[in-house]
């Protein structure tokens, strides 16, 4: 099976109070920079996991998984404005990405259009799939993410032939988007969503309704355990360690 490639993380052991920001600044810069990669795959990487050091320096691969150090001026960071903190996060991405790029003979290209779309898209994460013509050939539907780096909004918007906006229709709110979206599709003529754990668990919009649908089939898995994996992918906010405890193990 071919994994594609999902993410670049920075990790950052300061023992601030600020490192939740930081990491929720991460998440964000990083899925907007990968997204514009425009379904570029660096050779036999899924993943960048990148230690914020002294120094720029590759340590190599654990399966696809890629580990590096990056240098990081930590003072430069706290006293910036957000904006200028988003800048340094994607300007330390990118540093390391390319310097994985020269030893690795990476399109330095895609990395490059990658760096200039996230600073023309001022840094917010908003993105429209392709849009899918029902089986009538009647609407368009297309999913809309909705990134803020804590969690991301799938919803989705339907149109009629001539692009006109009918009906927009949040489906869920995750933690990450990357596994979820593979399989999306019309239903029927007038409904469009997502289609998880082998078509088990399905969560759908209508064209006439305003809230989703979930509908759970159980064939491969019990009951239960698709409405803990829905459990698993609902965003809620995790204040503590016991919290993600409780997530994790649900």
């Amino acid at each position: 099976m071919r994994y594609n490639f999902y993410d670049i993380t920075l990790y950052r052991r300061s023992g601030n109070n600020d490192d939740g920001i930081f990491t929720t600044q991460n998440n964000l810069i990083s899925d907007l920079y990968i997204d514009f990669f425009d379904g570029y795959k660096p050779p036999g990487t899924t993943r960048i996991c990148v230690d914020i050091g002294n120094e720029d320096y590759i340590r190599g691969y654990h399966g696809s998984i890629l580990g590096a150090e990056v240098a990081f001026d930590e003072n430069d960071y706290q006293t910036s404005s957000v904006h200028q903190q988003h800048q340094i996060i994607l300007d330390t991405i990118h540093s390391i990405a390319i310097f994985c790029a020269d030893k690795y003979g990476w399109d330095k290209t895609v990395l490059n259009n990658a760096y200039k779309k996230v600073i023309k898209c001022g840094f917010i994460y908003k993105k429209e799939l392709k849009k899918r013509l029902s089986k009538d050939r009647k609407h368009y539907a297309a999913l809309l993410l909705e990134n803020d780096g804590k969690s991301t909004i799938i919803s989705v918007i339907f149109y009629n032939l001539k692009g006109e906006l009918l009906n927009t229709v949040e489906l869920l709110q995750s933690f990450r988007h990357h596994n979820l979206i593979t399989h999306h599709n019309w239903l029927n003529n007038q409904e469009f969503g997502l289609q998880l754990k082998n078509k088990q668990l399905v969560i759908k919009a209508s064209l006439n309704k305003n809230d989703a649908e979930t509908e759970i089939k159980p064939a491969m898995h019990t009951i239960e355990e698709l409405e803990g994996y829905l459990r698993l992918i609902t965003y809620r906010k995790l204040t503590d360690r016991g919290d993600y405890v409780s997530w994790a193990n649900q």
